[in-house]
C-alpha cells in the first residue's frame, strides 16, 4: 500500500516538529495500528483468515511459533479462553498491547518471513502481482518505521537496528548488500549477527561478530584471488596479506599505513579492550556508542573492500 504524504506531514516537518533523533524501547499506540494494518495487506485481514487456507495456515504458524518460544498458551497473557483458537485474534491483540517492543518486532519480523516465502507465490491469495505487492509491504513497513522515528529496518528478512539513517544508507545497506554475493554467506551472517546482537543490547557479542565479519571478509577476498594466508590468521595479519597481496590500495606508503592503522586500532582493538578478555573483578559495561562505532567501522571496512574487489572482477 502506498504511503501518503498527508498535508499534516508536511505541516509537522514545516514546522521543525519531525525528530531525528530515533527511538527505541516505545512502540505509539498509532505505530501499532499501522503495524497491524501492514500485517493485514501483505499476509491477509479477518475476512481472508476465515475464508481462505493459506492466510490461516501462515498466522496459525506465526503464532504457534511465538507462543512456544514464549512458553505461553496465548501471545495475549491472561486471554487463554478468548484467543486459543483464534490465531488471527491473538497475534493483532499482542501487535497492540505487549509493552515489550522486541516481542513485537519479534512477531512483527516473523509475519514478514513468511510473507515473504509464501506471498511471493501467484497462488497466495490469487495475487497477480504477488512479487511487487510484497516488495511494497516491505517498503512500506521501513517507511512507517521512519515516520514514526522508530530506529529499525527490515533488510534481508532480519530487523536490524538504525543509529543514522545517513551511515545506513550509505555504509550498512551497501555492505550487506556485497555480502550478498556468491561465497561470503559466512560473513554475510556474521555482519547481520553483529546488528541482531546490538539490537538486544548484547555488546560483547555484536563486537566479537563485526570482527568475524570483517575477517571473513578479507579471507574470502584473498581466496578468490589465490593469495596465501594462516587459517588462524587475525584481523592485523589479514590486513598485512591483503596489502603485500595489492589488494588494497598503495598510493603512497603513508596513505597504506593510515589506512592499515585505521583498520587495527578499529575493529580490532575496540573488541580486544572491550569484548574478549574476561571481566576480572569489576563487572564491565560496553557502551552502546562504542558498539555503533564498531559496528559502522566494519561496514565501512566492508564496502571498501567491496568497492575494490568488483573492480577486480
Amino acid at each position: 500500500m502506498p504511503v501518503f504524504d498527508l498535508y499534516s506531514k508536511r505541516q509537522q516537518r514545516l514546522r521543525g516538529e519531525v525528530s531525528d533523533v530515533y527511538v527505541y524501547d516505545t512502540f505509539t499506540s498509532e505505530l501499532r495500528v499501522q503495524l497491524g494494518y501492514m500485517i493485514k495487506d501483505l499476509i491477509g485481514d479477518e475476512s481472508h483468515y476465515y475464508g481462505m487456507p493459506q492466510p490461516k495456515r501462515a498466522y496459525n504458524d506465526i503464532v504457534k511459533i511465538l507462543r512456544k518460544e514464549y512458553g505461553r498458551q496465548t501471545l495475549c497473557v491472561g486471554a487463554a479462553s478468548i484467543y486459543t483458537g483464534n490465531e488471527y485474534l491473538d497475534l493483532h491483540n499482542f501487535l497492540l498491547r505487549e509493552l515489550n517492543v522486541e516481542k513485537c518486532l519479534d512477531a512483527v519480523e516473523l509475519c514478514y518471513a513468511v510473507g515473504d516465502t509464501m506471498g511471493r507465490s501467484p497462488s497466495y491469495m490469487h495475487r497477480s502481482d504477488a512479487n511487487d505487492h510484497v516488495d511494497d509491504c516491505i517498503k512500506e513497513l521501513n517507511i512507517r518505521f521512519r515516520e514514526a522515528g522508530r530506529g529499525y529496518e527490515l533488510i534481508d528478512g532480519k530487523i536490524i537496528r538504525v543509529d543514522s539513517q545517513l551511515l545506513h544508507s550509505d555504509v550498512v545497506k551497501p555492505a550487506i548488500g556485497f555480502l550478498n554475493s556468491a561465497g561470503f554467506e559466512g560473513a554475510r551472517d556474521e555482519f547481520l549477527g553483529a546488528y541482531e546482537h546490538y539490537r538486544h543490547g548484547n555488546h560483547e557479542e555484536a563486537l566479537v561478530d563485526a570482527l568475524k565479519a570483517f575477517e571473513s571478509t578479507m579471507k574470502v577476498i584473498l581466496t578468490a584471488n589465490k593469495k596465501v594466508y594462516g587459517p588462524g590468521d587475525t584481523a592485523s595479519k589479514l590486513i598485512v596479506a591483503c596489502k603485500d597481496a595489492g589488494l588494497m590500495p598503495a598510493y603512497n606508503e603513508a596513505q597504506l599505513s593510515a589506512l592499515v592503522n585505521v583498520l587495527t586500532s578499529g575493529i580490532p582493538t575496540i573488541r580486544n579492550k572491550n569484548g574478549g578478555h574476561g571481566q576480572g573483578e569489576a563487572v564491565r559495561t560496553v557502551e552502546p556508542e562504542i558498539v555503533a562505532y564498531g559496528l559502522h567501522l566494519t561496514a565501512s571496512a566492508v564496502v571498501m573492500l567491496a568497492g575494490l574487489e568488483s573492480k577486480r572482477r
